[in-house]
């Protein structure tokens, strides 16, 4: 059998010499579509998992709110929170049971004092001075409580961490409002000793509640957070004890009752008239003519008979 053999050698080495070029173009393109497409998926993949949000507070819970309502007061539902360089503030929402728009809160502020350096973002907590509190209060009235008349108090008032001012009005739904601001901080400049700041406000309505009541809020809560610093104290020094604490014959009753024996006393003698009281006076002054009031009796006064004289017989009764 005779066989035909190429006379160019190279005719039949050629096809398998151009496959591996073919193949690495292909393997470039393809390549080259993988980078350019990397870009877009690591931009897809970061939008997805890194979600920014426009505000800088966050809710924290209700435990660590740093105003606590009095026992039997509004209970606090939600907690705002935004930490500062020199300072924190939050927006303490309480229960709400009223017909006039808006949400009853605490705002507080606990700054420390300090002159905290400027940032790129608003981090900086900024105190107003108390020269420029009244008007900033009208401001927040005004935006808090729209449309309500607010008349402020002039009547002096405090709580355990000093004096406090409040505005009350009344809604259109016929709701009692109030609007109270207090300003804790050092009476002494605090250059060499520790200081701070603590700004609170409480806006509060509620339909069936007096002024009184929506005061007893202000007057009964506490403040429950603070610094871990010895420079932080915008309570100043604590006051000083009472004179006559422990000495003999200087009662101390509990708040609002420092007349209680004359309260005793009036209520006991009360009701020793009421048990000693006739029953004649029961009866229906309509159908008893009223009687007329005995006159006094006088008695004989008793002379003794002198020594040495006739007894005079009394005259005979007729």
């Amino acid at each position: 059998m005779l066989f035909s053999l190429p006379h160019d050698r190279t005719d039949l080495g050629a096809p398998a010499l151009e496959r591996p070029a073919e193949s690495r173009g292909r393997l470039g393109k393809a390549l080259k579509a993988a980078l350019l497409a990397a870009p877009l998926l690591a931009t897809a993949c970061t939008t997805k998992s890194e979600l920014g949000f426009a505000t800088l507070m966050n809710e924290v819970p209700a435990t660590r709110a740093i105003i606590v309502p009095p026992p039997g007061g509004p209970s606090v539902v939600a907690v705002l929170e935004r930490k500062y360089q020199n300072g924190v503030s939050q927006e303490i929402a309480l229960s709400t049971a009223s017909l006039t728009p808006g949400q009853n809160a605490f705002y507080v502020t606990l700054a420390t004092g300090g002159v905290a350096p400027q940032s790129q973002i608003d981090d900086v907590l900024s105190v107003p001075s108390a020269a420029m509190m009244q008007e900033r209060v009208q401001e927040e009235m005004e935006e808090r409580l729209p449309g309500i008349e607010m008349q402020t108090s002039l009547v002096f008032v405090q709580n355990k961490y000093g004096p406090f001012g409040f505005a009350t009005g009344r809604s259109a739904s016929g709701d009692v409002c109030l609007y109270a601001w207090q300003r804790i901080e050092p009476n002494e400049p605090a250059v060499f000793v520790p200081g701070g700041v603590i700004t609170i406000r409480l806006r509060l309505c509620d339909a069936a509640a007096t002024q009184q009541q929506l005061l007893r809020t202000m007057y009964n809560f506490t403040i429950s957070a603070y610094y871990m610093s010895g420079s932080w104290n915008p309570y100043g020094a604590p006051p000083r004890v009472p004179a006559h604490l422990g000495e003999i014959d200087a009662p101390i009753y509990p708040l609002g009752i420092n007349d209680a024996p004359a309260t005793t006393t009036v209520v006991r003698e009360r009701r020793a008239r009421t048990r000693t009281e006739p029953a004649s006076r029961l009866i229906d002054k309509d159908t008893v003519a009223p009687s007329q009031p005995a006159a006094p009796t006088t008695q004989a006064p008793t002379a003794s008979p002198e020594t040495g004289y006739p007894v005079v017989p009394p005259p005979p009764s007729q």
